[in-house]
């Protein structure tokens, strides 16, 4: 017989009281609101500090307001979900990554914080998401597959014109990955500034109108969500347990103050690179900026230890391995990834954390003592009260998903700002002679021209998507989309062309000129601007100024565009960008 609802929450708070330094991790309050048989409404205090009555049932009879008035904090997150769907989660028969994209799982509140479900619910004897058996694995896999076949699509009203296909699930996506960016400039110029796309079990609600591209960024994360948008796409190429259970994410880590230790790492980093190249030889602009960005990254919220020559060269290769933006670049090699369910993907995963559990097993038996903290304790310190190997396997993880979210478009900035630089002989000059200010502009105009980003927004929640003069209606599960690279180069004539005067350092003063700022975008906009963009500007200027004083470059290339077939980040090259260069 399975357990109920209430036999775990009732599970949970013994388990909490015997247990409240790793119960009270997640620092925050929940509230899960479970439809049908056996269901109910639970608020989860998990705050640090607390002790006791860390869940209360809510009754039907009194107001949600009156209860939570006098249990304590309003909730930080409210999970929507039926109570069979629940029990399926918490006994590892469902996955509650593809729960939420599929719907199953709403979110009132910061979604962010769903991700600590698994750490909720895997510290009660018994419980587990992610339990299940390889047979059982496989099993769930083939259904899921199959109901992915046979679900409809979101009910758009009124449904602007459409783009599909005759073959079931993949529609039109055989058509748009030959080409993203041309896809979306055809369709527009066929079908007008608002029209649908239904591709690989997706319905894609694509604006790009100045109000309707205004209007995606205006969207309220609980109602159309970013995260779960770009979960979607990177599901394809990452085990999707990688994103549960996270405790530090990219964001946490980019203060005022982390940004300095980080251009230190920086430094020495590109001094190790610049040293090693020797007098004279050629370098790959993108292979070297990729081995730039690793030792710099690893350096920073790695630990010295994944910096060293000892495990560096190992961990560059498994993070190229499991790197989450080939989802972007290769989109069409996710098909291989999904065919193989991440074989190789997951070998690379668990032998990066067996690389961390040495790491950390070497700090353990160092009796000397530390004379300073680096960033990679404070993500060790939020893992503090796990036993092992949990413990291991979580600090592993958040390194994973910190460096992969960081780096993933770094390096290709760098080489982007690098190639157009070897094309203006004075500006490059004007480095040399110590401009290093004028690295900010020409590196934000570098990425404008090479921005491959596809903006999605998941919607949660049924919304009236207003723009302009009209209105549709938006089911959940509508993807809201629009492609940088179309308009970041069409919004107005003079955008089709590389003109370092459109930014005054990383502002961009032109935007007066369009009918829309957010219709040119290099780091987002708003709440969503990347909160990494003052450490990227800074890093890129540090990087380029420091190879250009130190060796003179020759482009061993012609005429490199984007890769044609990249959806999302930042382009590669579509050839190889080679650089022969003699030290000064």
């Amino acid at each position: 017989m399975e357990p109920s609802p209430s036999d775990f929450f009732e599970a949970l708070e013994r388990c909490a009281r015997d247990a409240p330094e790793t119960a009270t991790q997640p620092d925050t309050v929940f509230k899960f609101v479970l439809a049908g048989p056996e269901g109910g409404a639970w608020l989860v205090d998990l705050t640090k500090g607390k002790r006791s009555r860390f869940v209360v049932k809510l009754l039907e009879a009194v107001s949600d307001c009156d209860q939570l008035a006098d249990a304590g904090p309003q909730p930080a997150a409210t999970l929507h979900l039926d109570a069979a769907d629940w029990v399926a989660m918490t006994t590892g028969k469902m996955n509650p990554m593809r729960a939420f994209m599929s719907g199953k799982i709403k979110v009132d509140g910061d979604i962010k914080l769903a991700v600590n479900l698994p750490t909720v619910v895997n510290m009660v004897e018994g419980y587990g998401i992610g339990m299940q058996g390889p047979i059982s694995i496989i099993r769930t896999g083939i259904e899921n597959s199959v109901a992915s076949l046979r679900r409809p699509l979101p009910s758009i009203s009124p449904m602007p014109p459409r783009r599909t296909g005759a073959v079931p699930w993949l529609r039109a996506g055989r058509r748009l990955l030959r080409n993203p960016t041309a896809f979306f400039a055809e369709c527009r110029a066929e079908m007008g500034d608002t029209f649908v796309v239904d591709a690989f079990g997706y319905r894609l609600f694509c604006v790009f109108s100045a109000a309707g591209v205004q209007s995606l960024w205006a969207l309220p994360e609980e109602a159309a969500s970013k995260a779960l948008a770009d979960l979607a796409l990177l599901s394809h190429k990452v085990p999707i347990e990688l994103f549960e259970g996270r405790r530090t994410f990219p964001h946490d880590l980019f203060a005022k103050d982390d940004v300095q230790a980080y251009l230190g790492n920086l430094k020495s980093a590109v001094d190790v690179e610049l040293a090693d190249l020797g007098d004279s030889g050629v370098i790959e602009a993108f292979a070297f900026t990729k081995c730039l960005a690793h030792r710099m990254g690893m350096a920073s919220w790695g630990g010295k230890e994944a910096a060293s020559p000892k495990y560096l060269p190992r961990l560059a290769t498994l993070f190229d391995r499991l790197d989450m933006s080939e989802s972007f670049v290769h989109p069409h090699k996710a098909l291989l990834t999904i065919a193989t369910r991440k074989a190789r993907e997951r070998a690379a995963m668990h032998e990066i954390e067996e690389i961390f559990g040495e790491i950390l097993r070497g700090r353990s038996a160092d009796v000397a003592p530390r004379t300073e903290e680096d960033l990679f304790d404070r993500i060790c310190e939020s893992w503090a009260h796990v036993p092992s190997p949990e413990r291991e396997i979580g600090i592993a993880r958040d390194v994973i998903v910190i460096h992969m979210g960081s780096q993933a478009n770094l390096f290709a900035a760098m080489a982007w700002t690098l190639i157009f630089l070897l094309a203006q002989p004075d500006v490059m000059e004007a480095v040399r002679a110590g401009d290093d200010a004028i690295l900010n502009p020409f590196s934000h105009e570098a990425i404008r021209m090479t921005q491959r980003s596809i903006v999605l927004r998941r919607v949660v929640t049924p919304i009236d998507f207003e723009h302009g003069n009209e209105i549709h209606h938006l089911p959940p599960g509508t993807l809201v989309t629009t492609m940088m690279s179309v308009t970041n180069t069409t919004a107005a004539p003079w955008l089709a062309k590389f003109d370092i005067s459109n930014y005054r350092g990383s502002v961009f003063p032109r935007s007066r000129e369009l009918a829309a700022p957010e219709l040119v975008t290099t780091y987002g906009h708003g709440k969503h601007t990347c909160p990494a963009h003052r450490f990227s500007t800074s890093a890129i200027t540090q990087a380029i100024s420091e190879l250009v004083r130190h060796f003179d470059l020759e482009p061993r290339y012609k005429d490199p565009n984007p890769r044609p077939r990249q959806l999302g980040g930042v382009a590669r090259a579509d050839r190889l960008c080679k650089i022969a260069y003699r030290r000064r």
